[in-house]
């Protein structure tokens, strides 16, 4: 009588207990996306996408004022897109492959020839097919990546720094600095300097490098606040980088790099936005 309710028998248990979820393209990405118009019947139900760079990324919003069924259609794009998946499709050329097929009774179809759109992203994609209408966020870790774009997978990367900076030298100063260029595979990602007269030092990503140039920015971070830890002179810490190996994310500073001086920060700060 457990239950309340002695007149029933107990369900059976599960067997194998719970599983998995089936693994399929991630539902969400923050990335701009390409999509599709799927129709049945003449009507527009709704639209297939994929993310325009994460290969992983694919789903199909349907539309809510549409007269047809949309929910089962989505039914069938999800089980669509679940087998290409494990063939190991890439998402656009998962939901490409759709254009000119026969339409489904339920699903519908890709038109023959039907031209491939751009939009920014998810949600603007959403509110052109269902305008108004609330869109979920989706989970934080979207694409691999948090919103600040960190990596999820800490072995690709830094990301940018937390918010709470380590212990270390001051970050900004009015006096003169020293420099020297990181580069990796001969491509400058940025800066590391120091002043000559004060305990200041930093990394400063140069802006042509992009994400690159920031991820990188993290090691030589903590090299510094290490130094720093240490009681090294910043001036000391930052030359004592100077023949630092490449590393594969934040690159390194060759052994015969010069010393560059530039008369303030500011000016080191133009340079790296050349």
């Amino acid at each position: 009588m457990s239950n309340g309710f002695p007149d029933l028998p107990q369900p059976p248990p599960i067997d194998g207990g719970l599983r998995p979820p089936k693994a399929s393209y991630e539902r969400f990405t923050r990335q701009a996306v390409l999509y599709l118009p799927v129709v049945r019947g003449g009507e527009l139900i709704g639209h297939l996408w994929a993310a325009e760079s994460n290969p992983k990324a694919a789903g199909f919003v349907r539309r809510l004022a549409a007269r047809a069924a949309g929910a089962e259609a989505a039914d069938v794009w999800g089980r669509r897109l679940d087998d290409a998946y494990d063939r190991g499709v890439p998402a656009l050329d998962a939901i490409r492959r759709w254009v000119g097929a026969p339409e489904d009774p339920v699903g519908g179809a890709v038109p023959a020839g039907a031209r491939e759109y751009r939009a920014a992203n998810l949600d603007a994609l959403h509110e052109l097919t269902n305008p108004g209408a609330p869109v979920s966020r989706g989970p934080l870790v979207q694409d691999g990546l948090y919103p600040d774009g960190t990596p999820a997978d800490r072995s690709q990367g830094w990301g940018p720094l937390v918010s709470v900076r380590p212990p270390s030298y001051a970050a900004r100063t009015a006096a003169p600095v020293l420099f020297y260029p990181v580069t990796r595979g001969g491509t400058v990602l940025g800066y590391v300097w120091a002043s000559l007269s004060e305990q200041a030092a930093a990394y400063l990503r140069r802006a042509a490098a992009g994400r690159d140039g920031e991820v990188a920015g993290g090691l030589w971070e903590a090299r510094l606040a290490h130094a720093f830890g240490e009681g090294v002179p910043a001036a000391d810490a930052v030359r004592r980088l100077r023949g630092t190996p490449e590393d594969p994310l934040a690159g390194g500073v060759a052994a015969d790099a010069q010393e560059g001086r530039a008369a303030n920060l500011d000016e080191l700060d133009r340079l790296a936005r050349a």
